[in-house]
Formats: C-alpha cells, structure tokens, sequence
C-alpha cells in the first residue's frame, strides 16, 4: 500500500511539472500573397529561414492557396505551433515541387498474381539519377528562388519585429513577386 500511495504522488508531481513547461514566445502574425510573372501562384511552399546569428529564432512555413495567399506558422520544439513567426531576421525561400505518387509498402514489393514482382522496384529506380540518388521532384518554377543567399536578381531578406513592440506593428504583409527568369523581390508592409 505504501508504494501504490508513494508512486500515486509521484506520478502527480510529473503531471504537475509536465503541466508547468515554460511557455514558447509570442509570434507576430504574418500573412502574404506571392506572384510568378504577374499570376497568383497556388500550392508554392513560403519558408522564413533565420539568419545566421539570429537568435531565438525559428523557421516558419505556409502553403499559398488558389489566390496566392499564405500564412505563416512557427513549429517549437515542443511540438507545439503558433501562426505568426518570431521577431528576427530571414531568408525567405519559395518553393513549388511536381507532385510524386508515392509507392507503398506492398506496392513496392509488388503483388505475387500480378506478373513480375519486381516492375514496382524498377519504376523507382528509374526515378534515380545517374550517380544513384533519388533526383527527387522537379521544381515548377524557378529554382533560385529556394536558395538561402541573397543573389543579385533575388532579393529574399527580411526583418520581422514584435508585434506590440513601441512603434512595431501588429501584424507583417510579405509581398512576394517572382518573375520566370529568377528576378524576384519580397517586400513588407
């Protein structure tokens, strides 16, 4: 008896400190439309990539949608997720990547009353490049605009203050204009 009421309590003091964890920083709310020559671009990847020495910062993500439009969200290391990001520097990186179907567990073994087993194998080694590697999807639009350096045509660096902060807004609007030929600019409002 004396062990069940021992484990009991310290089973509580691990709720109670599991229950009392820090809580992770505000975000600033970010939302933003991007643009591929003149056109709202749809189903692109907007990452906001800390700079090197940019403390306390992590990376955030959103999806465009039909108009182009995206929102930012922050992942914590506690698994938690926020919508905004944290105040800070960044890279921004835009990406969009052909859809792959991918192969099952039983697909890639292939079914036995189906003929030869190995025709699933050898469809995704086909899908590997000369030296071996998975060569991966290809991009949809220009793939400058995935590089983290800034590059002459590409200007992708911005700064995100707290929002409630002495003369910080409340929220960010990116602007994000892309052009084929790997000329693009982000700009913040």
């Amino acid at each position: 008896m004396h062990k069940k009421l021992v484990a009991l309590l310290c089973f509580g003091l691990m709720i109670t400190i599991a229950g009392c964890g820090a809580s992770n920083p505000p975000t600033t709310p970010v939302t933003g439309q991007v643009k591929y020559d003149g056109e709202a671009l749809e189903g692109a990847t907007v990452t906001l990539t800390p700079e090197a020495g940019s403390a306390d910062t992590r990376t955030a993500s959103g999806i465009t949608d039909a108009d182009g439009n995206f929102t930012l969200t922050t992942i914590f290391s506690d698994g938690q997720s926020a919508d905004g990001i944290l105040p800070g520097s960044y890279s921004v990186r835009i990406t969009k990547l052909e859809a792959v179907e991918t192969l099952d567990g039983d697909a890639l073994l292939g079914d036995p009353g189906e003929g030869d087993p190995s025709a699933a194998y050898e469809a995704s080694v086909m899908q590997m490049s000369e030296d071996g590697e998975n060569a991966g999807p290809e991009s949809l639009i220009n793939e400058a605009f995935g590089a983290y350096a800034e590059l002459d045509n590409w200007k992708n660096k911005v700064e995100i203050t707290a929002g409630g902060e002495a003369g910080a807004a409340a929220s960010a609007t990116l602007t994000i204009t892309l052009q084929d030929n790997g000329s693009g600019e982000v700009t913040l409002q």
